[in-house]
């Protein structure tokens, strides 16, 4: 019987490092390896809670990225790279990984760099367009590079090789490429309004009130599915009540993939994942950058999505002047034909099976190291 090898699948942070490396993790499996998943505590119940396949492990490592202005919390996160150092180690030596995946976050640096010492081959994954500090400081050390965006905004003389892979994301989320997009005359046009955590405020008090100060006539062209957060749930209810505007409210989708492919728009903030899934499920999108994310990568993320004609951003002076926002999401929600160009965009600059493709990859490294 052909013996099962170990691979490590690392990433922290954010759900934009993990649901890709989750995919990846299924796709390996798949494939007959048995994935050694290492996280850290702010993504172990998530990751825990979506994955549940056999030849699977799922390790908590202690750590965590450094704070700008904060000496004492710096200190701290030195104090929990040393934990982090000597628990890879031993991850190491227990599970001898022949390969070994990074998506990004501060937790990957000590158990890839253990990996190259301990002679596993390293491939980083990029999923922002511009190199994480993570990935940065691993580049030097990894086999190879792969990317979501076809270029690197920080790509100064072309220091950094890389392979443009795209984003793994679900299967069931890579069957809505398939399907026709079309918002016809006498049907609503559906829209999807997602935030996450720190952007479902901004869609709640600006978005939203926004759309509920459309002409009655265009109110009764759209329906909206909107993830809210707990707080705000009875504010936009209460202005999309008023408004007579068909509505569905959510604290959590459960089923984005079903949720994609009802929708003909999404009003979105610009991480990674959620774009990648807006290419691939042919979606167009209105995208609100989020200006605190670290090196200013939503912002850059979303540039890269207007360039190629797949999305439009709005950006902060426009989301504080309610006149100019009601006129811009006016101009985009009821643009059929510019939806529809948008919606071509976003297919023609998709790049499927994007998990199988770092797979077959990883085998090839593999392969030249023996």
């Amino acid at each position: 019987m052909k013996e099962i090898k170990n691979i490590f699948v690392v990433g922290g942070g954010t759900a934009g490092h993990v649901i890709p490396a989750i995919q990846l993790s299924r796709e390996l499996i798949e494939n007959n390896y048995k994935v050694i998943f290492i996280t850290d505590y702010r993504m172990f119940g998530f990751v825990e809670k979506n994955i549940k396949e056999k030849n699977f492990k799922l390790l908590c490592l202690k750590g965590r990225g450094l704070y700008k202005n904060s000496i004492i919390k710096n200190l701290l996160s030195l104090c929990l790279l040393f934990l982090a150092i000597f628990q890879s180690l031993y991850f190491i030596i227990m599970y001898r990984p022949v390969l070994s995946y990074g998506f990004g976050g501060g937790i990957t640096i000590a158990p890839l760099i253990l990996s190259k010492i301990f002679k596993a081959p390293i491939i980083l994954h990029e999923g922002n367009a511009i190199l994480g500090k993570a990935n940065k400081f691993l580049y030097k050390y990894a086999d190879m590079l792969t990317t979501f965006f076809p270029n690197l905004d920080d790509n100064i003389n072309n220091q950094y090789k890389f392979r443009i892979v795209g984003m793994p994301v679900r299967k069931e989320i890579e069957k809505i490429s398939k399907k026709k997009y079309e918002v016809n005359d006498n049907d609503l046009i559906n829209i999807l309004i997602t935030g996450g955590s720190l952007g479902a405020e901004v869609m709640a008090t600006k978005i939203a009130k926004a759309i509920s100060c459309f002409p009655e006539k265009l109110k009764n062209k759209i329906s909206i599915i909107q993830q809210v957060r707990k707080e705000n749930y009875l504010y936009v209810k209460e202005l999309y009540d008023k408004s007579s505007i068909k509505f569905k409210l959510e604290t959590y989708i459960e089923n984005m993939p079903k949720t994609l492919c009802w929708c003909h728009l999404i009003i979105c903030r610009s991480g990674a994942g959620t774009l990648a899934e807006n290419l691939i499920s042919g979606k167009p999108s209105i995208m609100i950058p989020l200006p605190i994310s670290s090196d200013n990568h939503q912002m850059k993320n979303a540039l890269m999505i207007e360039k190629i004609g797949a999305g439009q951003i709005i950006n902060d002076s426009e989301l504080n002047d309610r006149d100019v926002l009601i006129s811009k999401l006016k101009s985009i929600i009821f643009n059929t034909e510019g939806l529809y160009m948008m919606s071509k965009s976003a297919k023609q600059n998709a790049t499927l099976d994007s998990s199988n493709e770092l797979v077959i990859l990883g085998k090839k490294v593999l392969n030249e190291k023996k």
